[in-house]
């Protein structure tokens, strides 16, 4: 295997046939389906593209090419399918576009499902015996496909609108990042502490020496998939405050924000002057206690 450089960087290519073909099956579907449609938005159309094209360079570029050499390679690799390529894909709509509505679609979808399978996938292909077979074509190729669909999973109840299930409250969606933060952040700090780390599939006489290399791969799974959970989070808050009214606070603490200020239910508090006065004098009295 060649040294890894800039320019082995842009020029070295490992793809898979059999990616290939489906990544081309995926894409001559979704313009078949969009071209159907008739009316359908051409930036969904641009996502989804640019997330069939993140997905194919990181299974069959110089990111695939050096996974098996370079452990931080390797993490690369992981971000790029179970976070960026997923993100695209979702804010392409297929499941809007396809018709995906029915009950199981509803069961896959859950998010409480979504994120046990993405916690399970990031756990189980870093801190188990997992990565000594995942050299292996059959093996390497089954955990490319559980990073894409754990991850597409996961980011359709966080940022998804074509869901078969009712949308997560806004606040609900930035809850359910910060425990998939804390999976990233606890499986990159176990490979930082690491401090013994087996031999690379292929061997290489360039770069870092087996335990730093793993120690730069558990850094990347750890700051880089917190920044990209960051960034989703940017994303929910942006569109929770362009929403109309920019107050879904979600069924059980609406109802405790109506219970906290005397209001029936009946009416919108948010349109009711006394509701608000009473609201304003309640926050009065807060403020007066705990300055006293």
């Amino acid at each position: 295997m060649t040294p890894l450089t800039w320019q082995s960087l842009g020029t070295a290519w490992a793809m898979p046939v059999p990616a290939a073909v489906v990544l081309f099956l995926f894409a001559v579907g979704y313009l078949w389906a969009a071209r159907r449609k008739g009316n359908w938005p051409a930036r969904r159309t641009a996502w989804f593209l640019a997330g069939l094209a993140v997905t194919a360079i990181a299974v069959g570029g110089s990111v695939n090419y050096y996974a098996h050499a370079l452990y931080a390679m390797h993490m690369v690799q992981h971000l790029l399918l179970i976070m960026v390529a997923p993100t695209l894909l979702v804010l392409g709509r297929p499941l809007d576009l396809c018709g995906c509505q029915g009950r199981f679609a509803r069961v896959v979808t859950h998010p409480a499902l979504a994120f046990g399978f993405y916690t399970v996938v990031v756990v189980g292909t870093h801190l188990t015996p997992f990565q000594q077979y995942a050299h292996l074509r059959a093996v390497h190729g089954l955990e490319e496909v559980l990073y894409v669909v754990s991850g597409y999973l996961l980011v359709l109840a966080v940022l998804g609108e074509d869901t078969p299930r009712r949308p997560l409250a806004h606040l609900t969606r930035l809850v359910l990042l910060l425990p998939g933060m804390a999976v990233d952040t606890i499986v990159g700090v176990s490979l930082l502490m690491t401090t013994r780390a087996a031999e690379p599939a292929m061997a290489r006489a360039w770069g870092p020496d087996p335990l730093t290399d793993l120690h730069w791969g558990g850094a990347i799974m750890w700051v880089g998939g917190d920044l990209l959970m960051a960034a989703l989070a940017i994303v929910v808050i942006t569109r929770w405050v362009r929403a109309p009214g920019g107050n879904d606070l979600g069924p059980w603490l609406e109802a405790a924000r109506r219970s906290a200020i005397g209001s029936d239910g009946e009416a919108d508090v948010d349109d009711d002057e006394e509701a608000l006065r009473a609201y304003n004098a309640m926050l009065s009295r807060l403020h007066e206690h705990d300055r006293r």
